[in-house]
């Protein structure tokens, strides 16, 4: 069992030394994975947990995306219901093993558009048990070995819109009263994942980068644990203020990607809501990315927020043709881009996301 005091100890302890910013990273990574182990652990009785928002911040969150999971068994019979509403697309996945510690592989994925779901469709799905046969239902097996399930749910157009609701009911534990509270395994679950979560993601970006130089992206390549259709490339971006980094891409003939900014090295998204450091196909316009910490005119400016360095990501749905990322620094004087509505942007970014992230 794990003791309160036990615990405070081991959270001392990962704190020694940070910074404001290595501090907030802690107490949020607490927060987190304290408010999972509470109320959405137990398999017998699940809900969903919104694991990646503008709250909980760890492990290169998505911003066209709203991730969520809940722990579930094996051999149980779930439904999820709800409704689309904007959502544009979702990725669905059954996890083998731990949500961070011991790793989770992937046993199943499957996404909206493959189940015929689409803004403002109702959502049914059975997940285990038999199949039911139904045509008004999707039904998905379950690996006897899946312990949870996780919902990724996209919105690209970035619109003031009611967002997608999911809810997940385990049928054949319904009306079964929940266990006494066990505050040690509440405490134990959440500081293995605290631990774990902490020091994984504080050296990830330096083993994911190597020695790549600076300002120069990785090879576009798949990620084994994350969405099996995505493909990937990363750079650490470095910039002195004067500088920016202007990158040029050939997406391969895909219909969807995105690009993001991250903070080092913790690999938190950068404000989204309130600054411009991500976009996607349906925000871009015409003309390359400019990465700078000032504005340099042109509409799709990312702002690293006047940082010495950033992590950069793209990703790319399903490319016929593998991507190509051509980036090259140049002085920011040397810039000639038309000056845009700035504060339109911004205020667009922000109306979204209150909808999107509206409870």
């Amino acid at each position: 069992m794990t003791t309160w005091s036990e615990f405070c100890e081991r959270i001392e302890a990962l704190g020694e030394g940070l910074d404001d910013e290595g501090q907030r990273h802690l107490a949020n990574q607490v927060a987190c994975w304290l408010t999972y182990a509470i109320g959405h652990n137990d398999p017998r009785h699940p809900a969903f947990f919104r694991s990646s928002d503008p709250v909980y911040q760890w492990g290169g969150p998505n911003a066209d995306q709203v991730a969520r999971r809940t722990a579930i068994d094996g051999d149980g019979v779930y439904r999820i219901s709800g409704h689309m509403g904007a959502c544009e697309e979702f990725v669905l996945q059954i996890k083998l093993g731990a949500t961070q510690s011991g790793g989770a592989g992937v046993g199943l994925e499957v996404t909206g558009s493959s189940l015929g779901l689409g803004p403002c469709d109702d959502i049914d799905i059975l997940l285990g048990g038999e199949d039911p046969d139904d045509e008004t239902q999707s039904w998905l097996p379950l690996d006897p070995e899946g312990s949870f399930v996780h919902i990724r749910d996209y919105y690209f157009d970035w619109q003031p819109a009611e967002p997608a609701t999911f809810v997940i009911e385990r049928l054949d534990t319904m009306g079964e009263p929940k266990p006494e509270i066990d505050a040690g395994a509440i405490l134990g679950t959440a500081l293995g994942e605290i631990e774990h979560s902490f020091e994984f993601w504080n050296g990830y970006q330096e083993r994911m980068l190597g020695d790549q130089p600076s300002n120069t992206f990785l090879p576009p390549a798949g990620m084994g644990r994350g969405v099996k259709t995505l493909i990937y490339s990363h750079a650490g971006v470095a910039l002195d203020p004067e500088e920016a980094l202007v990158v040029n891409v050939d997406h391969g003939g895909t219909t969807m990607w995105d690009v993001q900014l991250y903070n080092r090295p913790w690999y938190e998204a950068l404000d989204f809501t309130n600054r411009l450091t991500c976009l996607n196909h349906a925000l871009i316009e015409p003309g390359p990315i400019v990465i700078a910490g000032s504005d340099p005119g042109g509409a799709n400016w990312l702002d690293t927020e006047g940082r010495d360095s950033v992590l950069c990501t793209f990703r790319w749905w399903n490319p016929p043709d593998t991507p190509i990322v051509d980036a090259q620094v140049i002085p920011l004087s040397e810039l000639d881009l038309p000056p845009v509505d700035r504060q339109s942007q911004i205020a667009r970014r922000s109306s979204h996301i209150a909808w999107r992230y509206r409870t």
